[in-house]
């Protein structure tokens, strides 16, 4: 982190540098480390500091030349927008910068008297949205550390911890409880990502399923068909078509909601869940799923999930999904409610297939059987309409071919 250093002069050729929207579907990052030195001088397109998404690590590149200066420190996270730091000429025009962007302190407060603030502490002050001059200075300027106490007794919150999930309060261990467990180590950083990631999103939604059995004759017919030709062949593949099949019935599927305002997704791109060698969940995506064939798209399944399995899954690669598929296919799940990525309406959930006896022409036989459940906003459609469009995903199974 810079240093501290008393502030200068106005400076106009400085530029913030904000958090970008590396992925569509998160709207926060972590900041894993920076790559430059505070201070450093660097060209635009240099990589400056990486991020975590919810799916992946990326890369953050300069916007322009200069030198740098972060204002966050490592380790935190960072809505998209935020504040990372500042690129100007010089060091003096980022601190004569930021001295005038806290110029509008109240008009009654007493110049003459009022400690300077230090770098650091604006920083840190605007990073948490309070005004530096309210903060009691313990010597002749006020620092950093004036402005992590001042923090702590006002919100009560150590510096540096994310905080609660969003529309959350922070839980406190019941004390008649404390002695009857045991803590554990806390959550890694992708998992805590992932957590805060669902939670952010399902606050935005008014969550309810409908679900139904299909007969997955047709789907094991084919995946065997393609295991004798020597082709990978999955579950996940068929969801994928059979989710395009549900958005076709109904294109509220590939849209969501910001409040009242709704935004469709221009391509039927579908997400599926996969697991990393090391057991980290990733959301790749199928790109243009209700233009391929199924066998298209089993291909493609196959390829993205050997690249999350050796680690070389790009951001590019799951990114801008209009919603997603999960599967447990290989799991004795009868059924299960998937929840909403970031910026999508609707998930696709399939449990294992298992034999179901149904009758035909008169006689008891075995049926490759799988219950779906289709999870939705309410605020976008009603259950009626949402039964439809998981209908058409149950006909699209039924009837498949490669």
């Amino acid at each position: 982190m810079p240093e501290d250093h008393e502030l200068a002069s106005p400076n106009d050729n400085v530029q913030p540098v904000l958090v970008p929207q590396v992925n569509v579907n998160d709207d926060e990052v972590r900041l894993v480390g920076w790559r430059v030195e505070a201070g450093a001088c660097v060209r635009a397109g240099q990589v400056i500091c990486e991020v975590e998404t919810s799916k992946s690590v990326e890369e953050i590149p300069a916007p322009a030349d200069g030198m740098f200066v972060p204002a966050v420190d490592e380790g935190r996270m960072l809505a998209v927008g935020a504040l990372l730091g500042y690129i100007g000429p010089s060091r003096e025009a980022v601190e004569a910068f930021l001295k005038a962007s806290c110029a509008d302190r109240p008009a009654d407060a007493p110049a003459a008297d009022t400690p300077r603030a230090t770098l650091g502490a604006v920083q840190l002050a605007r990073e948490h949205g309070i005004d530096v001059a309210m903060v009691p200075a313990t010597g002749d300027r006020i620092r950093r550390e004036d402005v992590e106490r001042f923090l702590a007794a006002t919100a009560g919150a150590a510096i540096g911890d994310p905080g609660p999930l969003p529309g959350r309060e922070q839980e406190a261990l019941p004390p008649l409880l404390a002695p009857l467990v045991t803590e554990q180590p806390p959550l890694g950083d992708h998992a805590w990502s992932v957590a805060r990631h669902l939670a952010a999103t399902q606050a935005r939604l008014t969550t309810t399923q409908v679900a139904a059995d299909v007969r997955m004759d047709r789907v094991v017919a084919w995946m065997e068909s393609r295991r004798q030709s020597g082709r990978v062949a999955g579950v996940p593949a068929a969801m994928i078509h059979a989710a395009a099949a549900a958005v076709a019935a109904d294109a509220r599927l590939a849209s969501f909601r910001l409040g009242r305002r709704v935004f469709r997704y221009q391509a039927v791109d579908i997400a599926f869940t996969a697991r990393s060698a090391e057991g980290r969940l990733f959301a790749p995506v199928v790109r243009g799923a209700d233009r391929r064939s199924p066998d298209d798209v089993a291909d493609e399944v196959a390829r993205l999930s050997m690249a999350v399995f050796r680690g070389e899954l790009t951001g590019a690669d799951q990114a801008g999904a209009c919603m997603t598929v999960s599967v447990l296919a290989d799991r004795p799940v009868r059924w299960h409610v998937g929840l909403q990525n970031a910026f999508q309406s609707a998930i696709l959930s399939c449990g294992a297939v298992r034999e179901e006896l149904v009758l035909l022409e008169g006689q008891a036989r075995a049926v490759p059987t799988a219950t779906l459940v289709l999870s939705y906003d309410h605020g976008l459609m009603d259950g009626w309409e949402a039964s439809g469009c998981l209908d058409a995903a149950r006909q699209a199974l039924e009837n498949l071919a490669g």
